[in-house]
């Protein structure tokens, strides 16, 4: 519903200069994945093009939940605003949430925003709402900590040791998957932070007992190997216990099938006692894996079909697009291909036209939103090597961006590191740019 504002930020760490959207406004219905980001402490943060350092914006931020009946404001204290201009800000933010609603959506609660004074604050409320409770709250920041002092004590067996045997009851499954979280997120910014986060995990695996259920899982997913057949993941099935067969069925979902399922049940009725009671419990216990995968796939799509038909319907198609830029992902687009090859497939041409600029729609705004360095970027990886680089590079000369040869050289080595083959021709394309480049 809200657009971001696109302002200039001059990086503090190495001075380059590039463009970032600012967000004012979080409504919770209209932009679910902003709620997300201001919860996990990512809201108006961005990576510096340049020297990838993490750089944030101290900005006050609007929250409304309209479900909830709650809309909150948080000023950062550090941009030190006066009282008087603190009321003009609350207010100027306020009638621009009232005005872009339809009146029978206006409420007295707007009127009287909840001030915050700092943002962990008006978080753990937010996040009351959805049933996290503070002790909730006060237990994840406890594991957070923990993650901290047990990546300081690694150097320090005995220390590492006690810390461990003193803490067991906060290294459980819950420990497990937000240590795996914080991981994936370092990967992208940090590969030393990532390793050492990795390397803790290692070592905290085999030391408790929800550690050990994951050790046994992955030992269970590891003897599938690349390309299992059925009959091999029912062996594997038959020697694994109940949790080793939970990550089996999320790992070999697309086998376990009716063929599966009918060798399955023979292999139940062909056994008797304790051995056919142990494999008909996996066999629910598969079923229960498969339903839930089911149904969450299932209200991911009715969601993105949603929100595609809200954007067709829209008398302005592209300023929809623009207000809901930040919801289109790679799934949006995926259902959206799909949609408008079936209108091409039945001939549907009223579909074909709408669905067809939707489609250009989403892509022009989305190259419209990135900086001119990742267009030029983009140009360039796109178009042939040699006449159509150097035509793009001679169109540019003398007004390159700052450091483009540094991006280059960066966007090179991260080519480089993938195995894709596709990866790789972009790499070679982009180091002969590159070289293009240096001799004009």
């Amino acid at each position: 519903m809200f657009r971001p504002q696109v302002t200039s930020l001059a990086c503090p760490h190495c001075g380059f200069s590039y463009q970032v959207p600012i967000y004012a406004i979080i409504d919770a219905q209209s932009a679910p994945e902003l709620k997300q980001a201001f919860l996990s402490g990512q809201i108006n943060v961005s990576q510096c093009p340049s020297c990838k350092q993490i750089n944030a914006i101290a900005t006050p931020i609007l929250y409304h939940d309209a479900e909830n009946e709650f809309l909150g404001i948080f000023i950062p204290p550090q941009i030190n605003i006066p009282q008087d201009k603190r009321q003009k800000i609350i207010g100027d933010l306020t009638r621009s949430l009232m005005d872009a609603l339809p009146p029978e959506k206006r409420r007295g609660y707007m009127l009287t925003p909840k001030e915050f004074f700092t943002q962990e604050k008006m978080a753990e409320t937010i996040l009351g709402f959805d049933g996290i409770t503070p002790e909730m709250i006060a237990a994840t920041r406890r594991k957070m900590e923990l993650v901290q002092k047990l990546l300081t004590l690694q150097e320090d067996e005995a220390a590492f040791e006690a810390a461990v045997n003193n803490n067991k009851a906060d290294i459980d499954s819950e420990f497990f998957n937000m240590l795996t979280q914080i991981i994936a997120a370092s990967q992208e910014l940090d590969e030393e932070e990532a390793s050492q986060l990795d390397e803790l995990r290692e070592k905290l695996l085999p030391l408790t007992p929800d550690g050990q259920r994951i050790l046994r899982q992955r030992e269970a997913v590891e003897k599938l190997g690349d390309r299992p057949t059925r009959q091999q993941i029912l062996q594997i099935i038959e020697e694994s216990d109940i949790d080793q067969v939970q990550a089996i069925a999320i790992v070999a979902l697309p086998l376990l099938d009716y063929q599966f399922f009918s060798m399955l049940t023979e292999r139940i009725e062909q056994s008797s006692g304790e051995a056919a009671e142990a494999l008909a419990e996996k066999r629910a216990a598969i079923l229960d894996i498969q339903e839930t995968i089911r149904q969450q796939e299932e209200s991911e799509l009715r969601a993105v079909v949603d929100f595609l038909q809200q954007l067709l319907q829209a008398e302005d198609l592209e300023a929809a697009v623009r207000q809901n830029i930040n919801r289109i992902n790679s799934v949006v687009m995926a259902v959206l291909q799909a949609n408008l090859e079936q209108a091409r497939a039945s001939n549907d041409t009223v579909a074909i036209q709408r669905l067809g600029e939707l489609w250009q729609t989403i892509n022009r705004v989305i190259e419209e939103s990135l900086p001119s360095e990742i267009r030029l970027l983009l140009d360039l990886l796109s178009a042939p090597y040699p006449e159509g680089t150097k035509a793009i590079l001679e169109a540019h000369k003398g007004n390159l961006p700052p450091n483009f040869t540094q991006i280059l050289n960066s966007t090179i080595a991260d080519l480089e590191k993938q195995e894709a083959e596709e990866a790789k021709q972009q790499a070679r394309h982009l180091r002969n740019v590159l070289t293009q480049a240096s001799l004009m």
